[in-house]
């Protein structure tokens, strides 16, 4: 993937490409320029724009629109649950994984520093693309053709099973099923820190007992994703037991 030497009308004919896989037809080039311009390439090329304004922008559309889709999906949960979901949805991890499945990253128009720093690989950046991206279409095609594309992209990727799996809350789960049982003690306890010879992020090990029993164990690069797992493994037990 190549961030250099790129032109203003190379990229909106790539663009005009990349949107055809969604059955958009671009109008204005400039509002998808200007989306895709960081200020670090604005700053080494004396531009007046960078993106920051259309993802102010973008960022209201989506909270608009992921706010209406997870109200009509849930009519049984309370306000707390739904904004809950929705900060999941829209978070800046969420939307920057989005972008490397779409292949988005590609059309960053970044300067040299930014690029020697991968700033293509950064999260924040890639969140506040799709956020831009959002505004440039909105603007130029409309509202009804910027939902379907929200739907077809990030609402799309919020409903598959692998992104279900990763924000539901385990450790609350487990504890609520213990809860409605007999309230059963639940401790999380750290057994390991292990250092991969690869890399430098500590992996942790954390088992969740269950009076004293190992129910669940996990792996993560943090506490809480290592206790989540591990509350999902122990929750599989459970249910395996009470089938059984």
């Amino acid at each position: 993937m190549s961030f250099e030497n790129k032109t203003p009308e190379n990229l909106v004919r790539e663009l005009k490409d990349f949107f055809q896989k969604y059955n958009i037809e671009i109008k204005n080039g400039k509002y998808y320029l200007e989306a895709l311009t960081h200020n670090s390439y604005a700053n080494e090329n004396n531009l007046s724009y960078t993106y920051q304004r259309l993802e102010f922008l973008g960022d209201a559309i989506l909270a608009k629109e992921i706010s209406l889709y997870l109200f009509r999906k849930y009519p049984n949960k309370n306000e707390g649950e739904i904004t809950n979901l929705r900060s999941k949805v829209v978070r800046e991890s969420t939307l920057a994984e989005l972008v490397r499945k779409m292949n988005l990253a590609q059309f960053i128009l970044l300067g040299k520093g930014e690029i020697k720093t991968k700033g293509y690989e950064k999260d924040r950046i890639l969140a506040d693309i799709y956020e831009s991206m959002i505004a440039a279409l909105y603007l130029d095609t409309g509202e009804e053709t910027t939902r379907h594309f929200i739907s077809d992209t990030l609402i799309d990727f919020a409903g598959s099973p692998a992104f279900l799996d990763k924000i539901r809350d385990y450790k609350t789960e487990l504890q609520e099923f213990l809860q409605a049982s007999d309230s059963r003690e639940l401790e999380y306890k750290l057994i390991d820190e292990i250092m991969p010879p690869e890399g430098n992020k500590i992996l942790y090990r954390i088992v969740a007992e269950i009076d004293g029993v190992r129910y669940g164990e996990g792996q993560g690069y943090t506490h809480k994703e290592a206790e989540q797992i591990a509350a999902r493994n122990a929750l599989n037990k459970l249910a395996k037991n009470t089938i059984e």
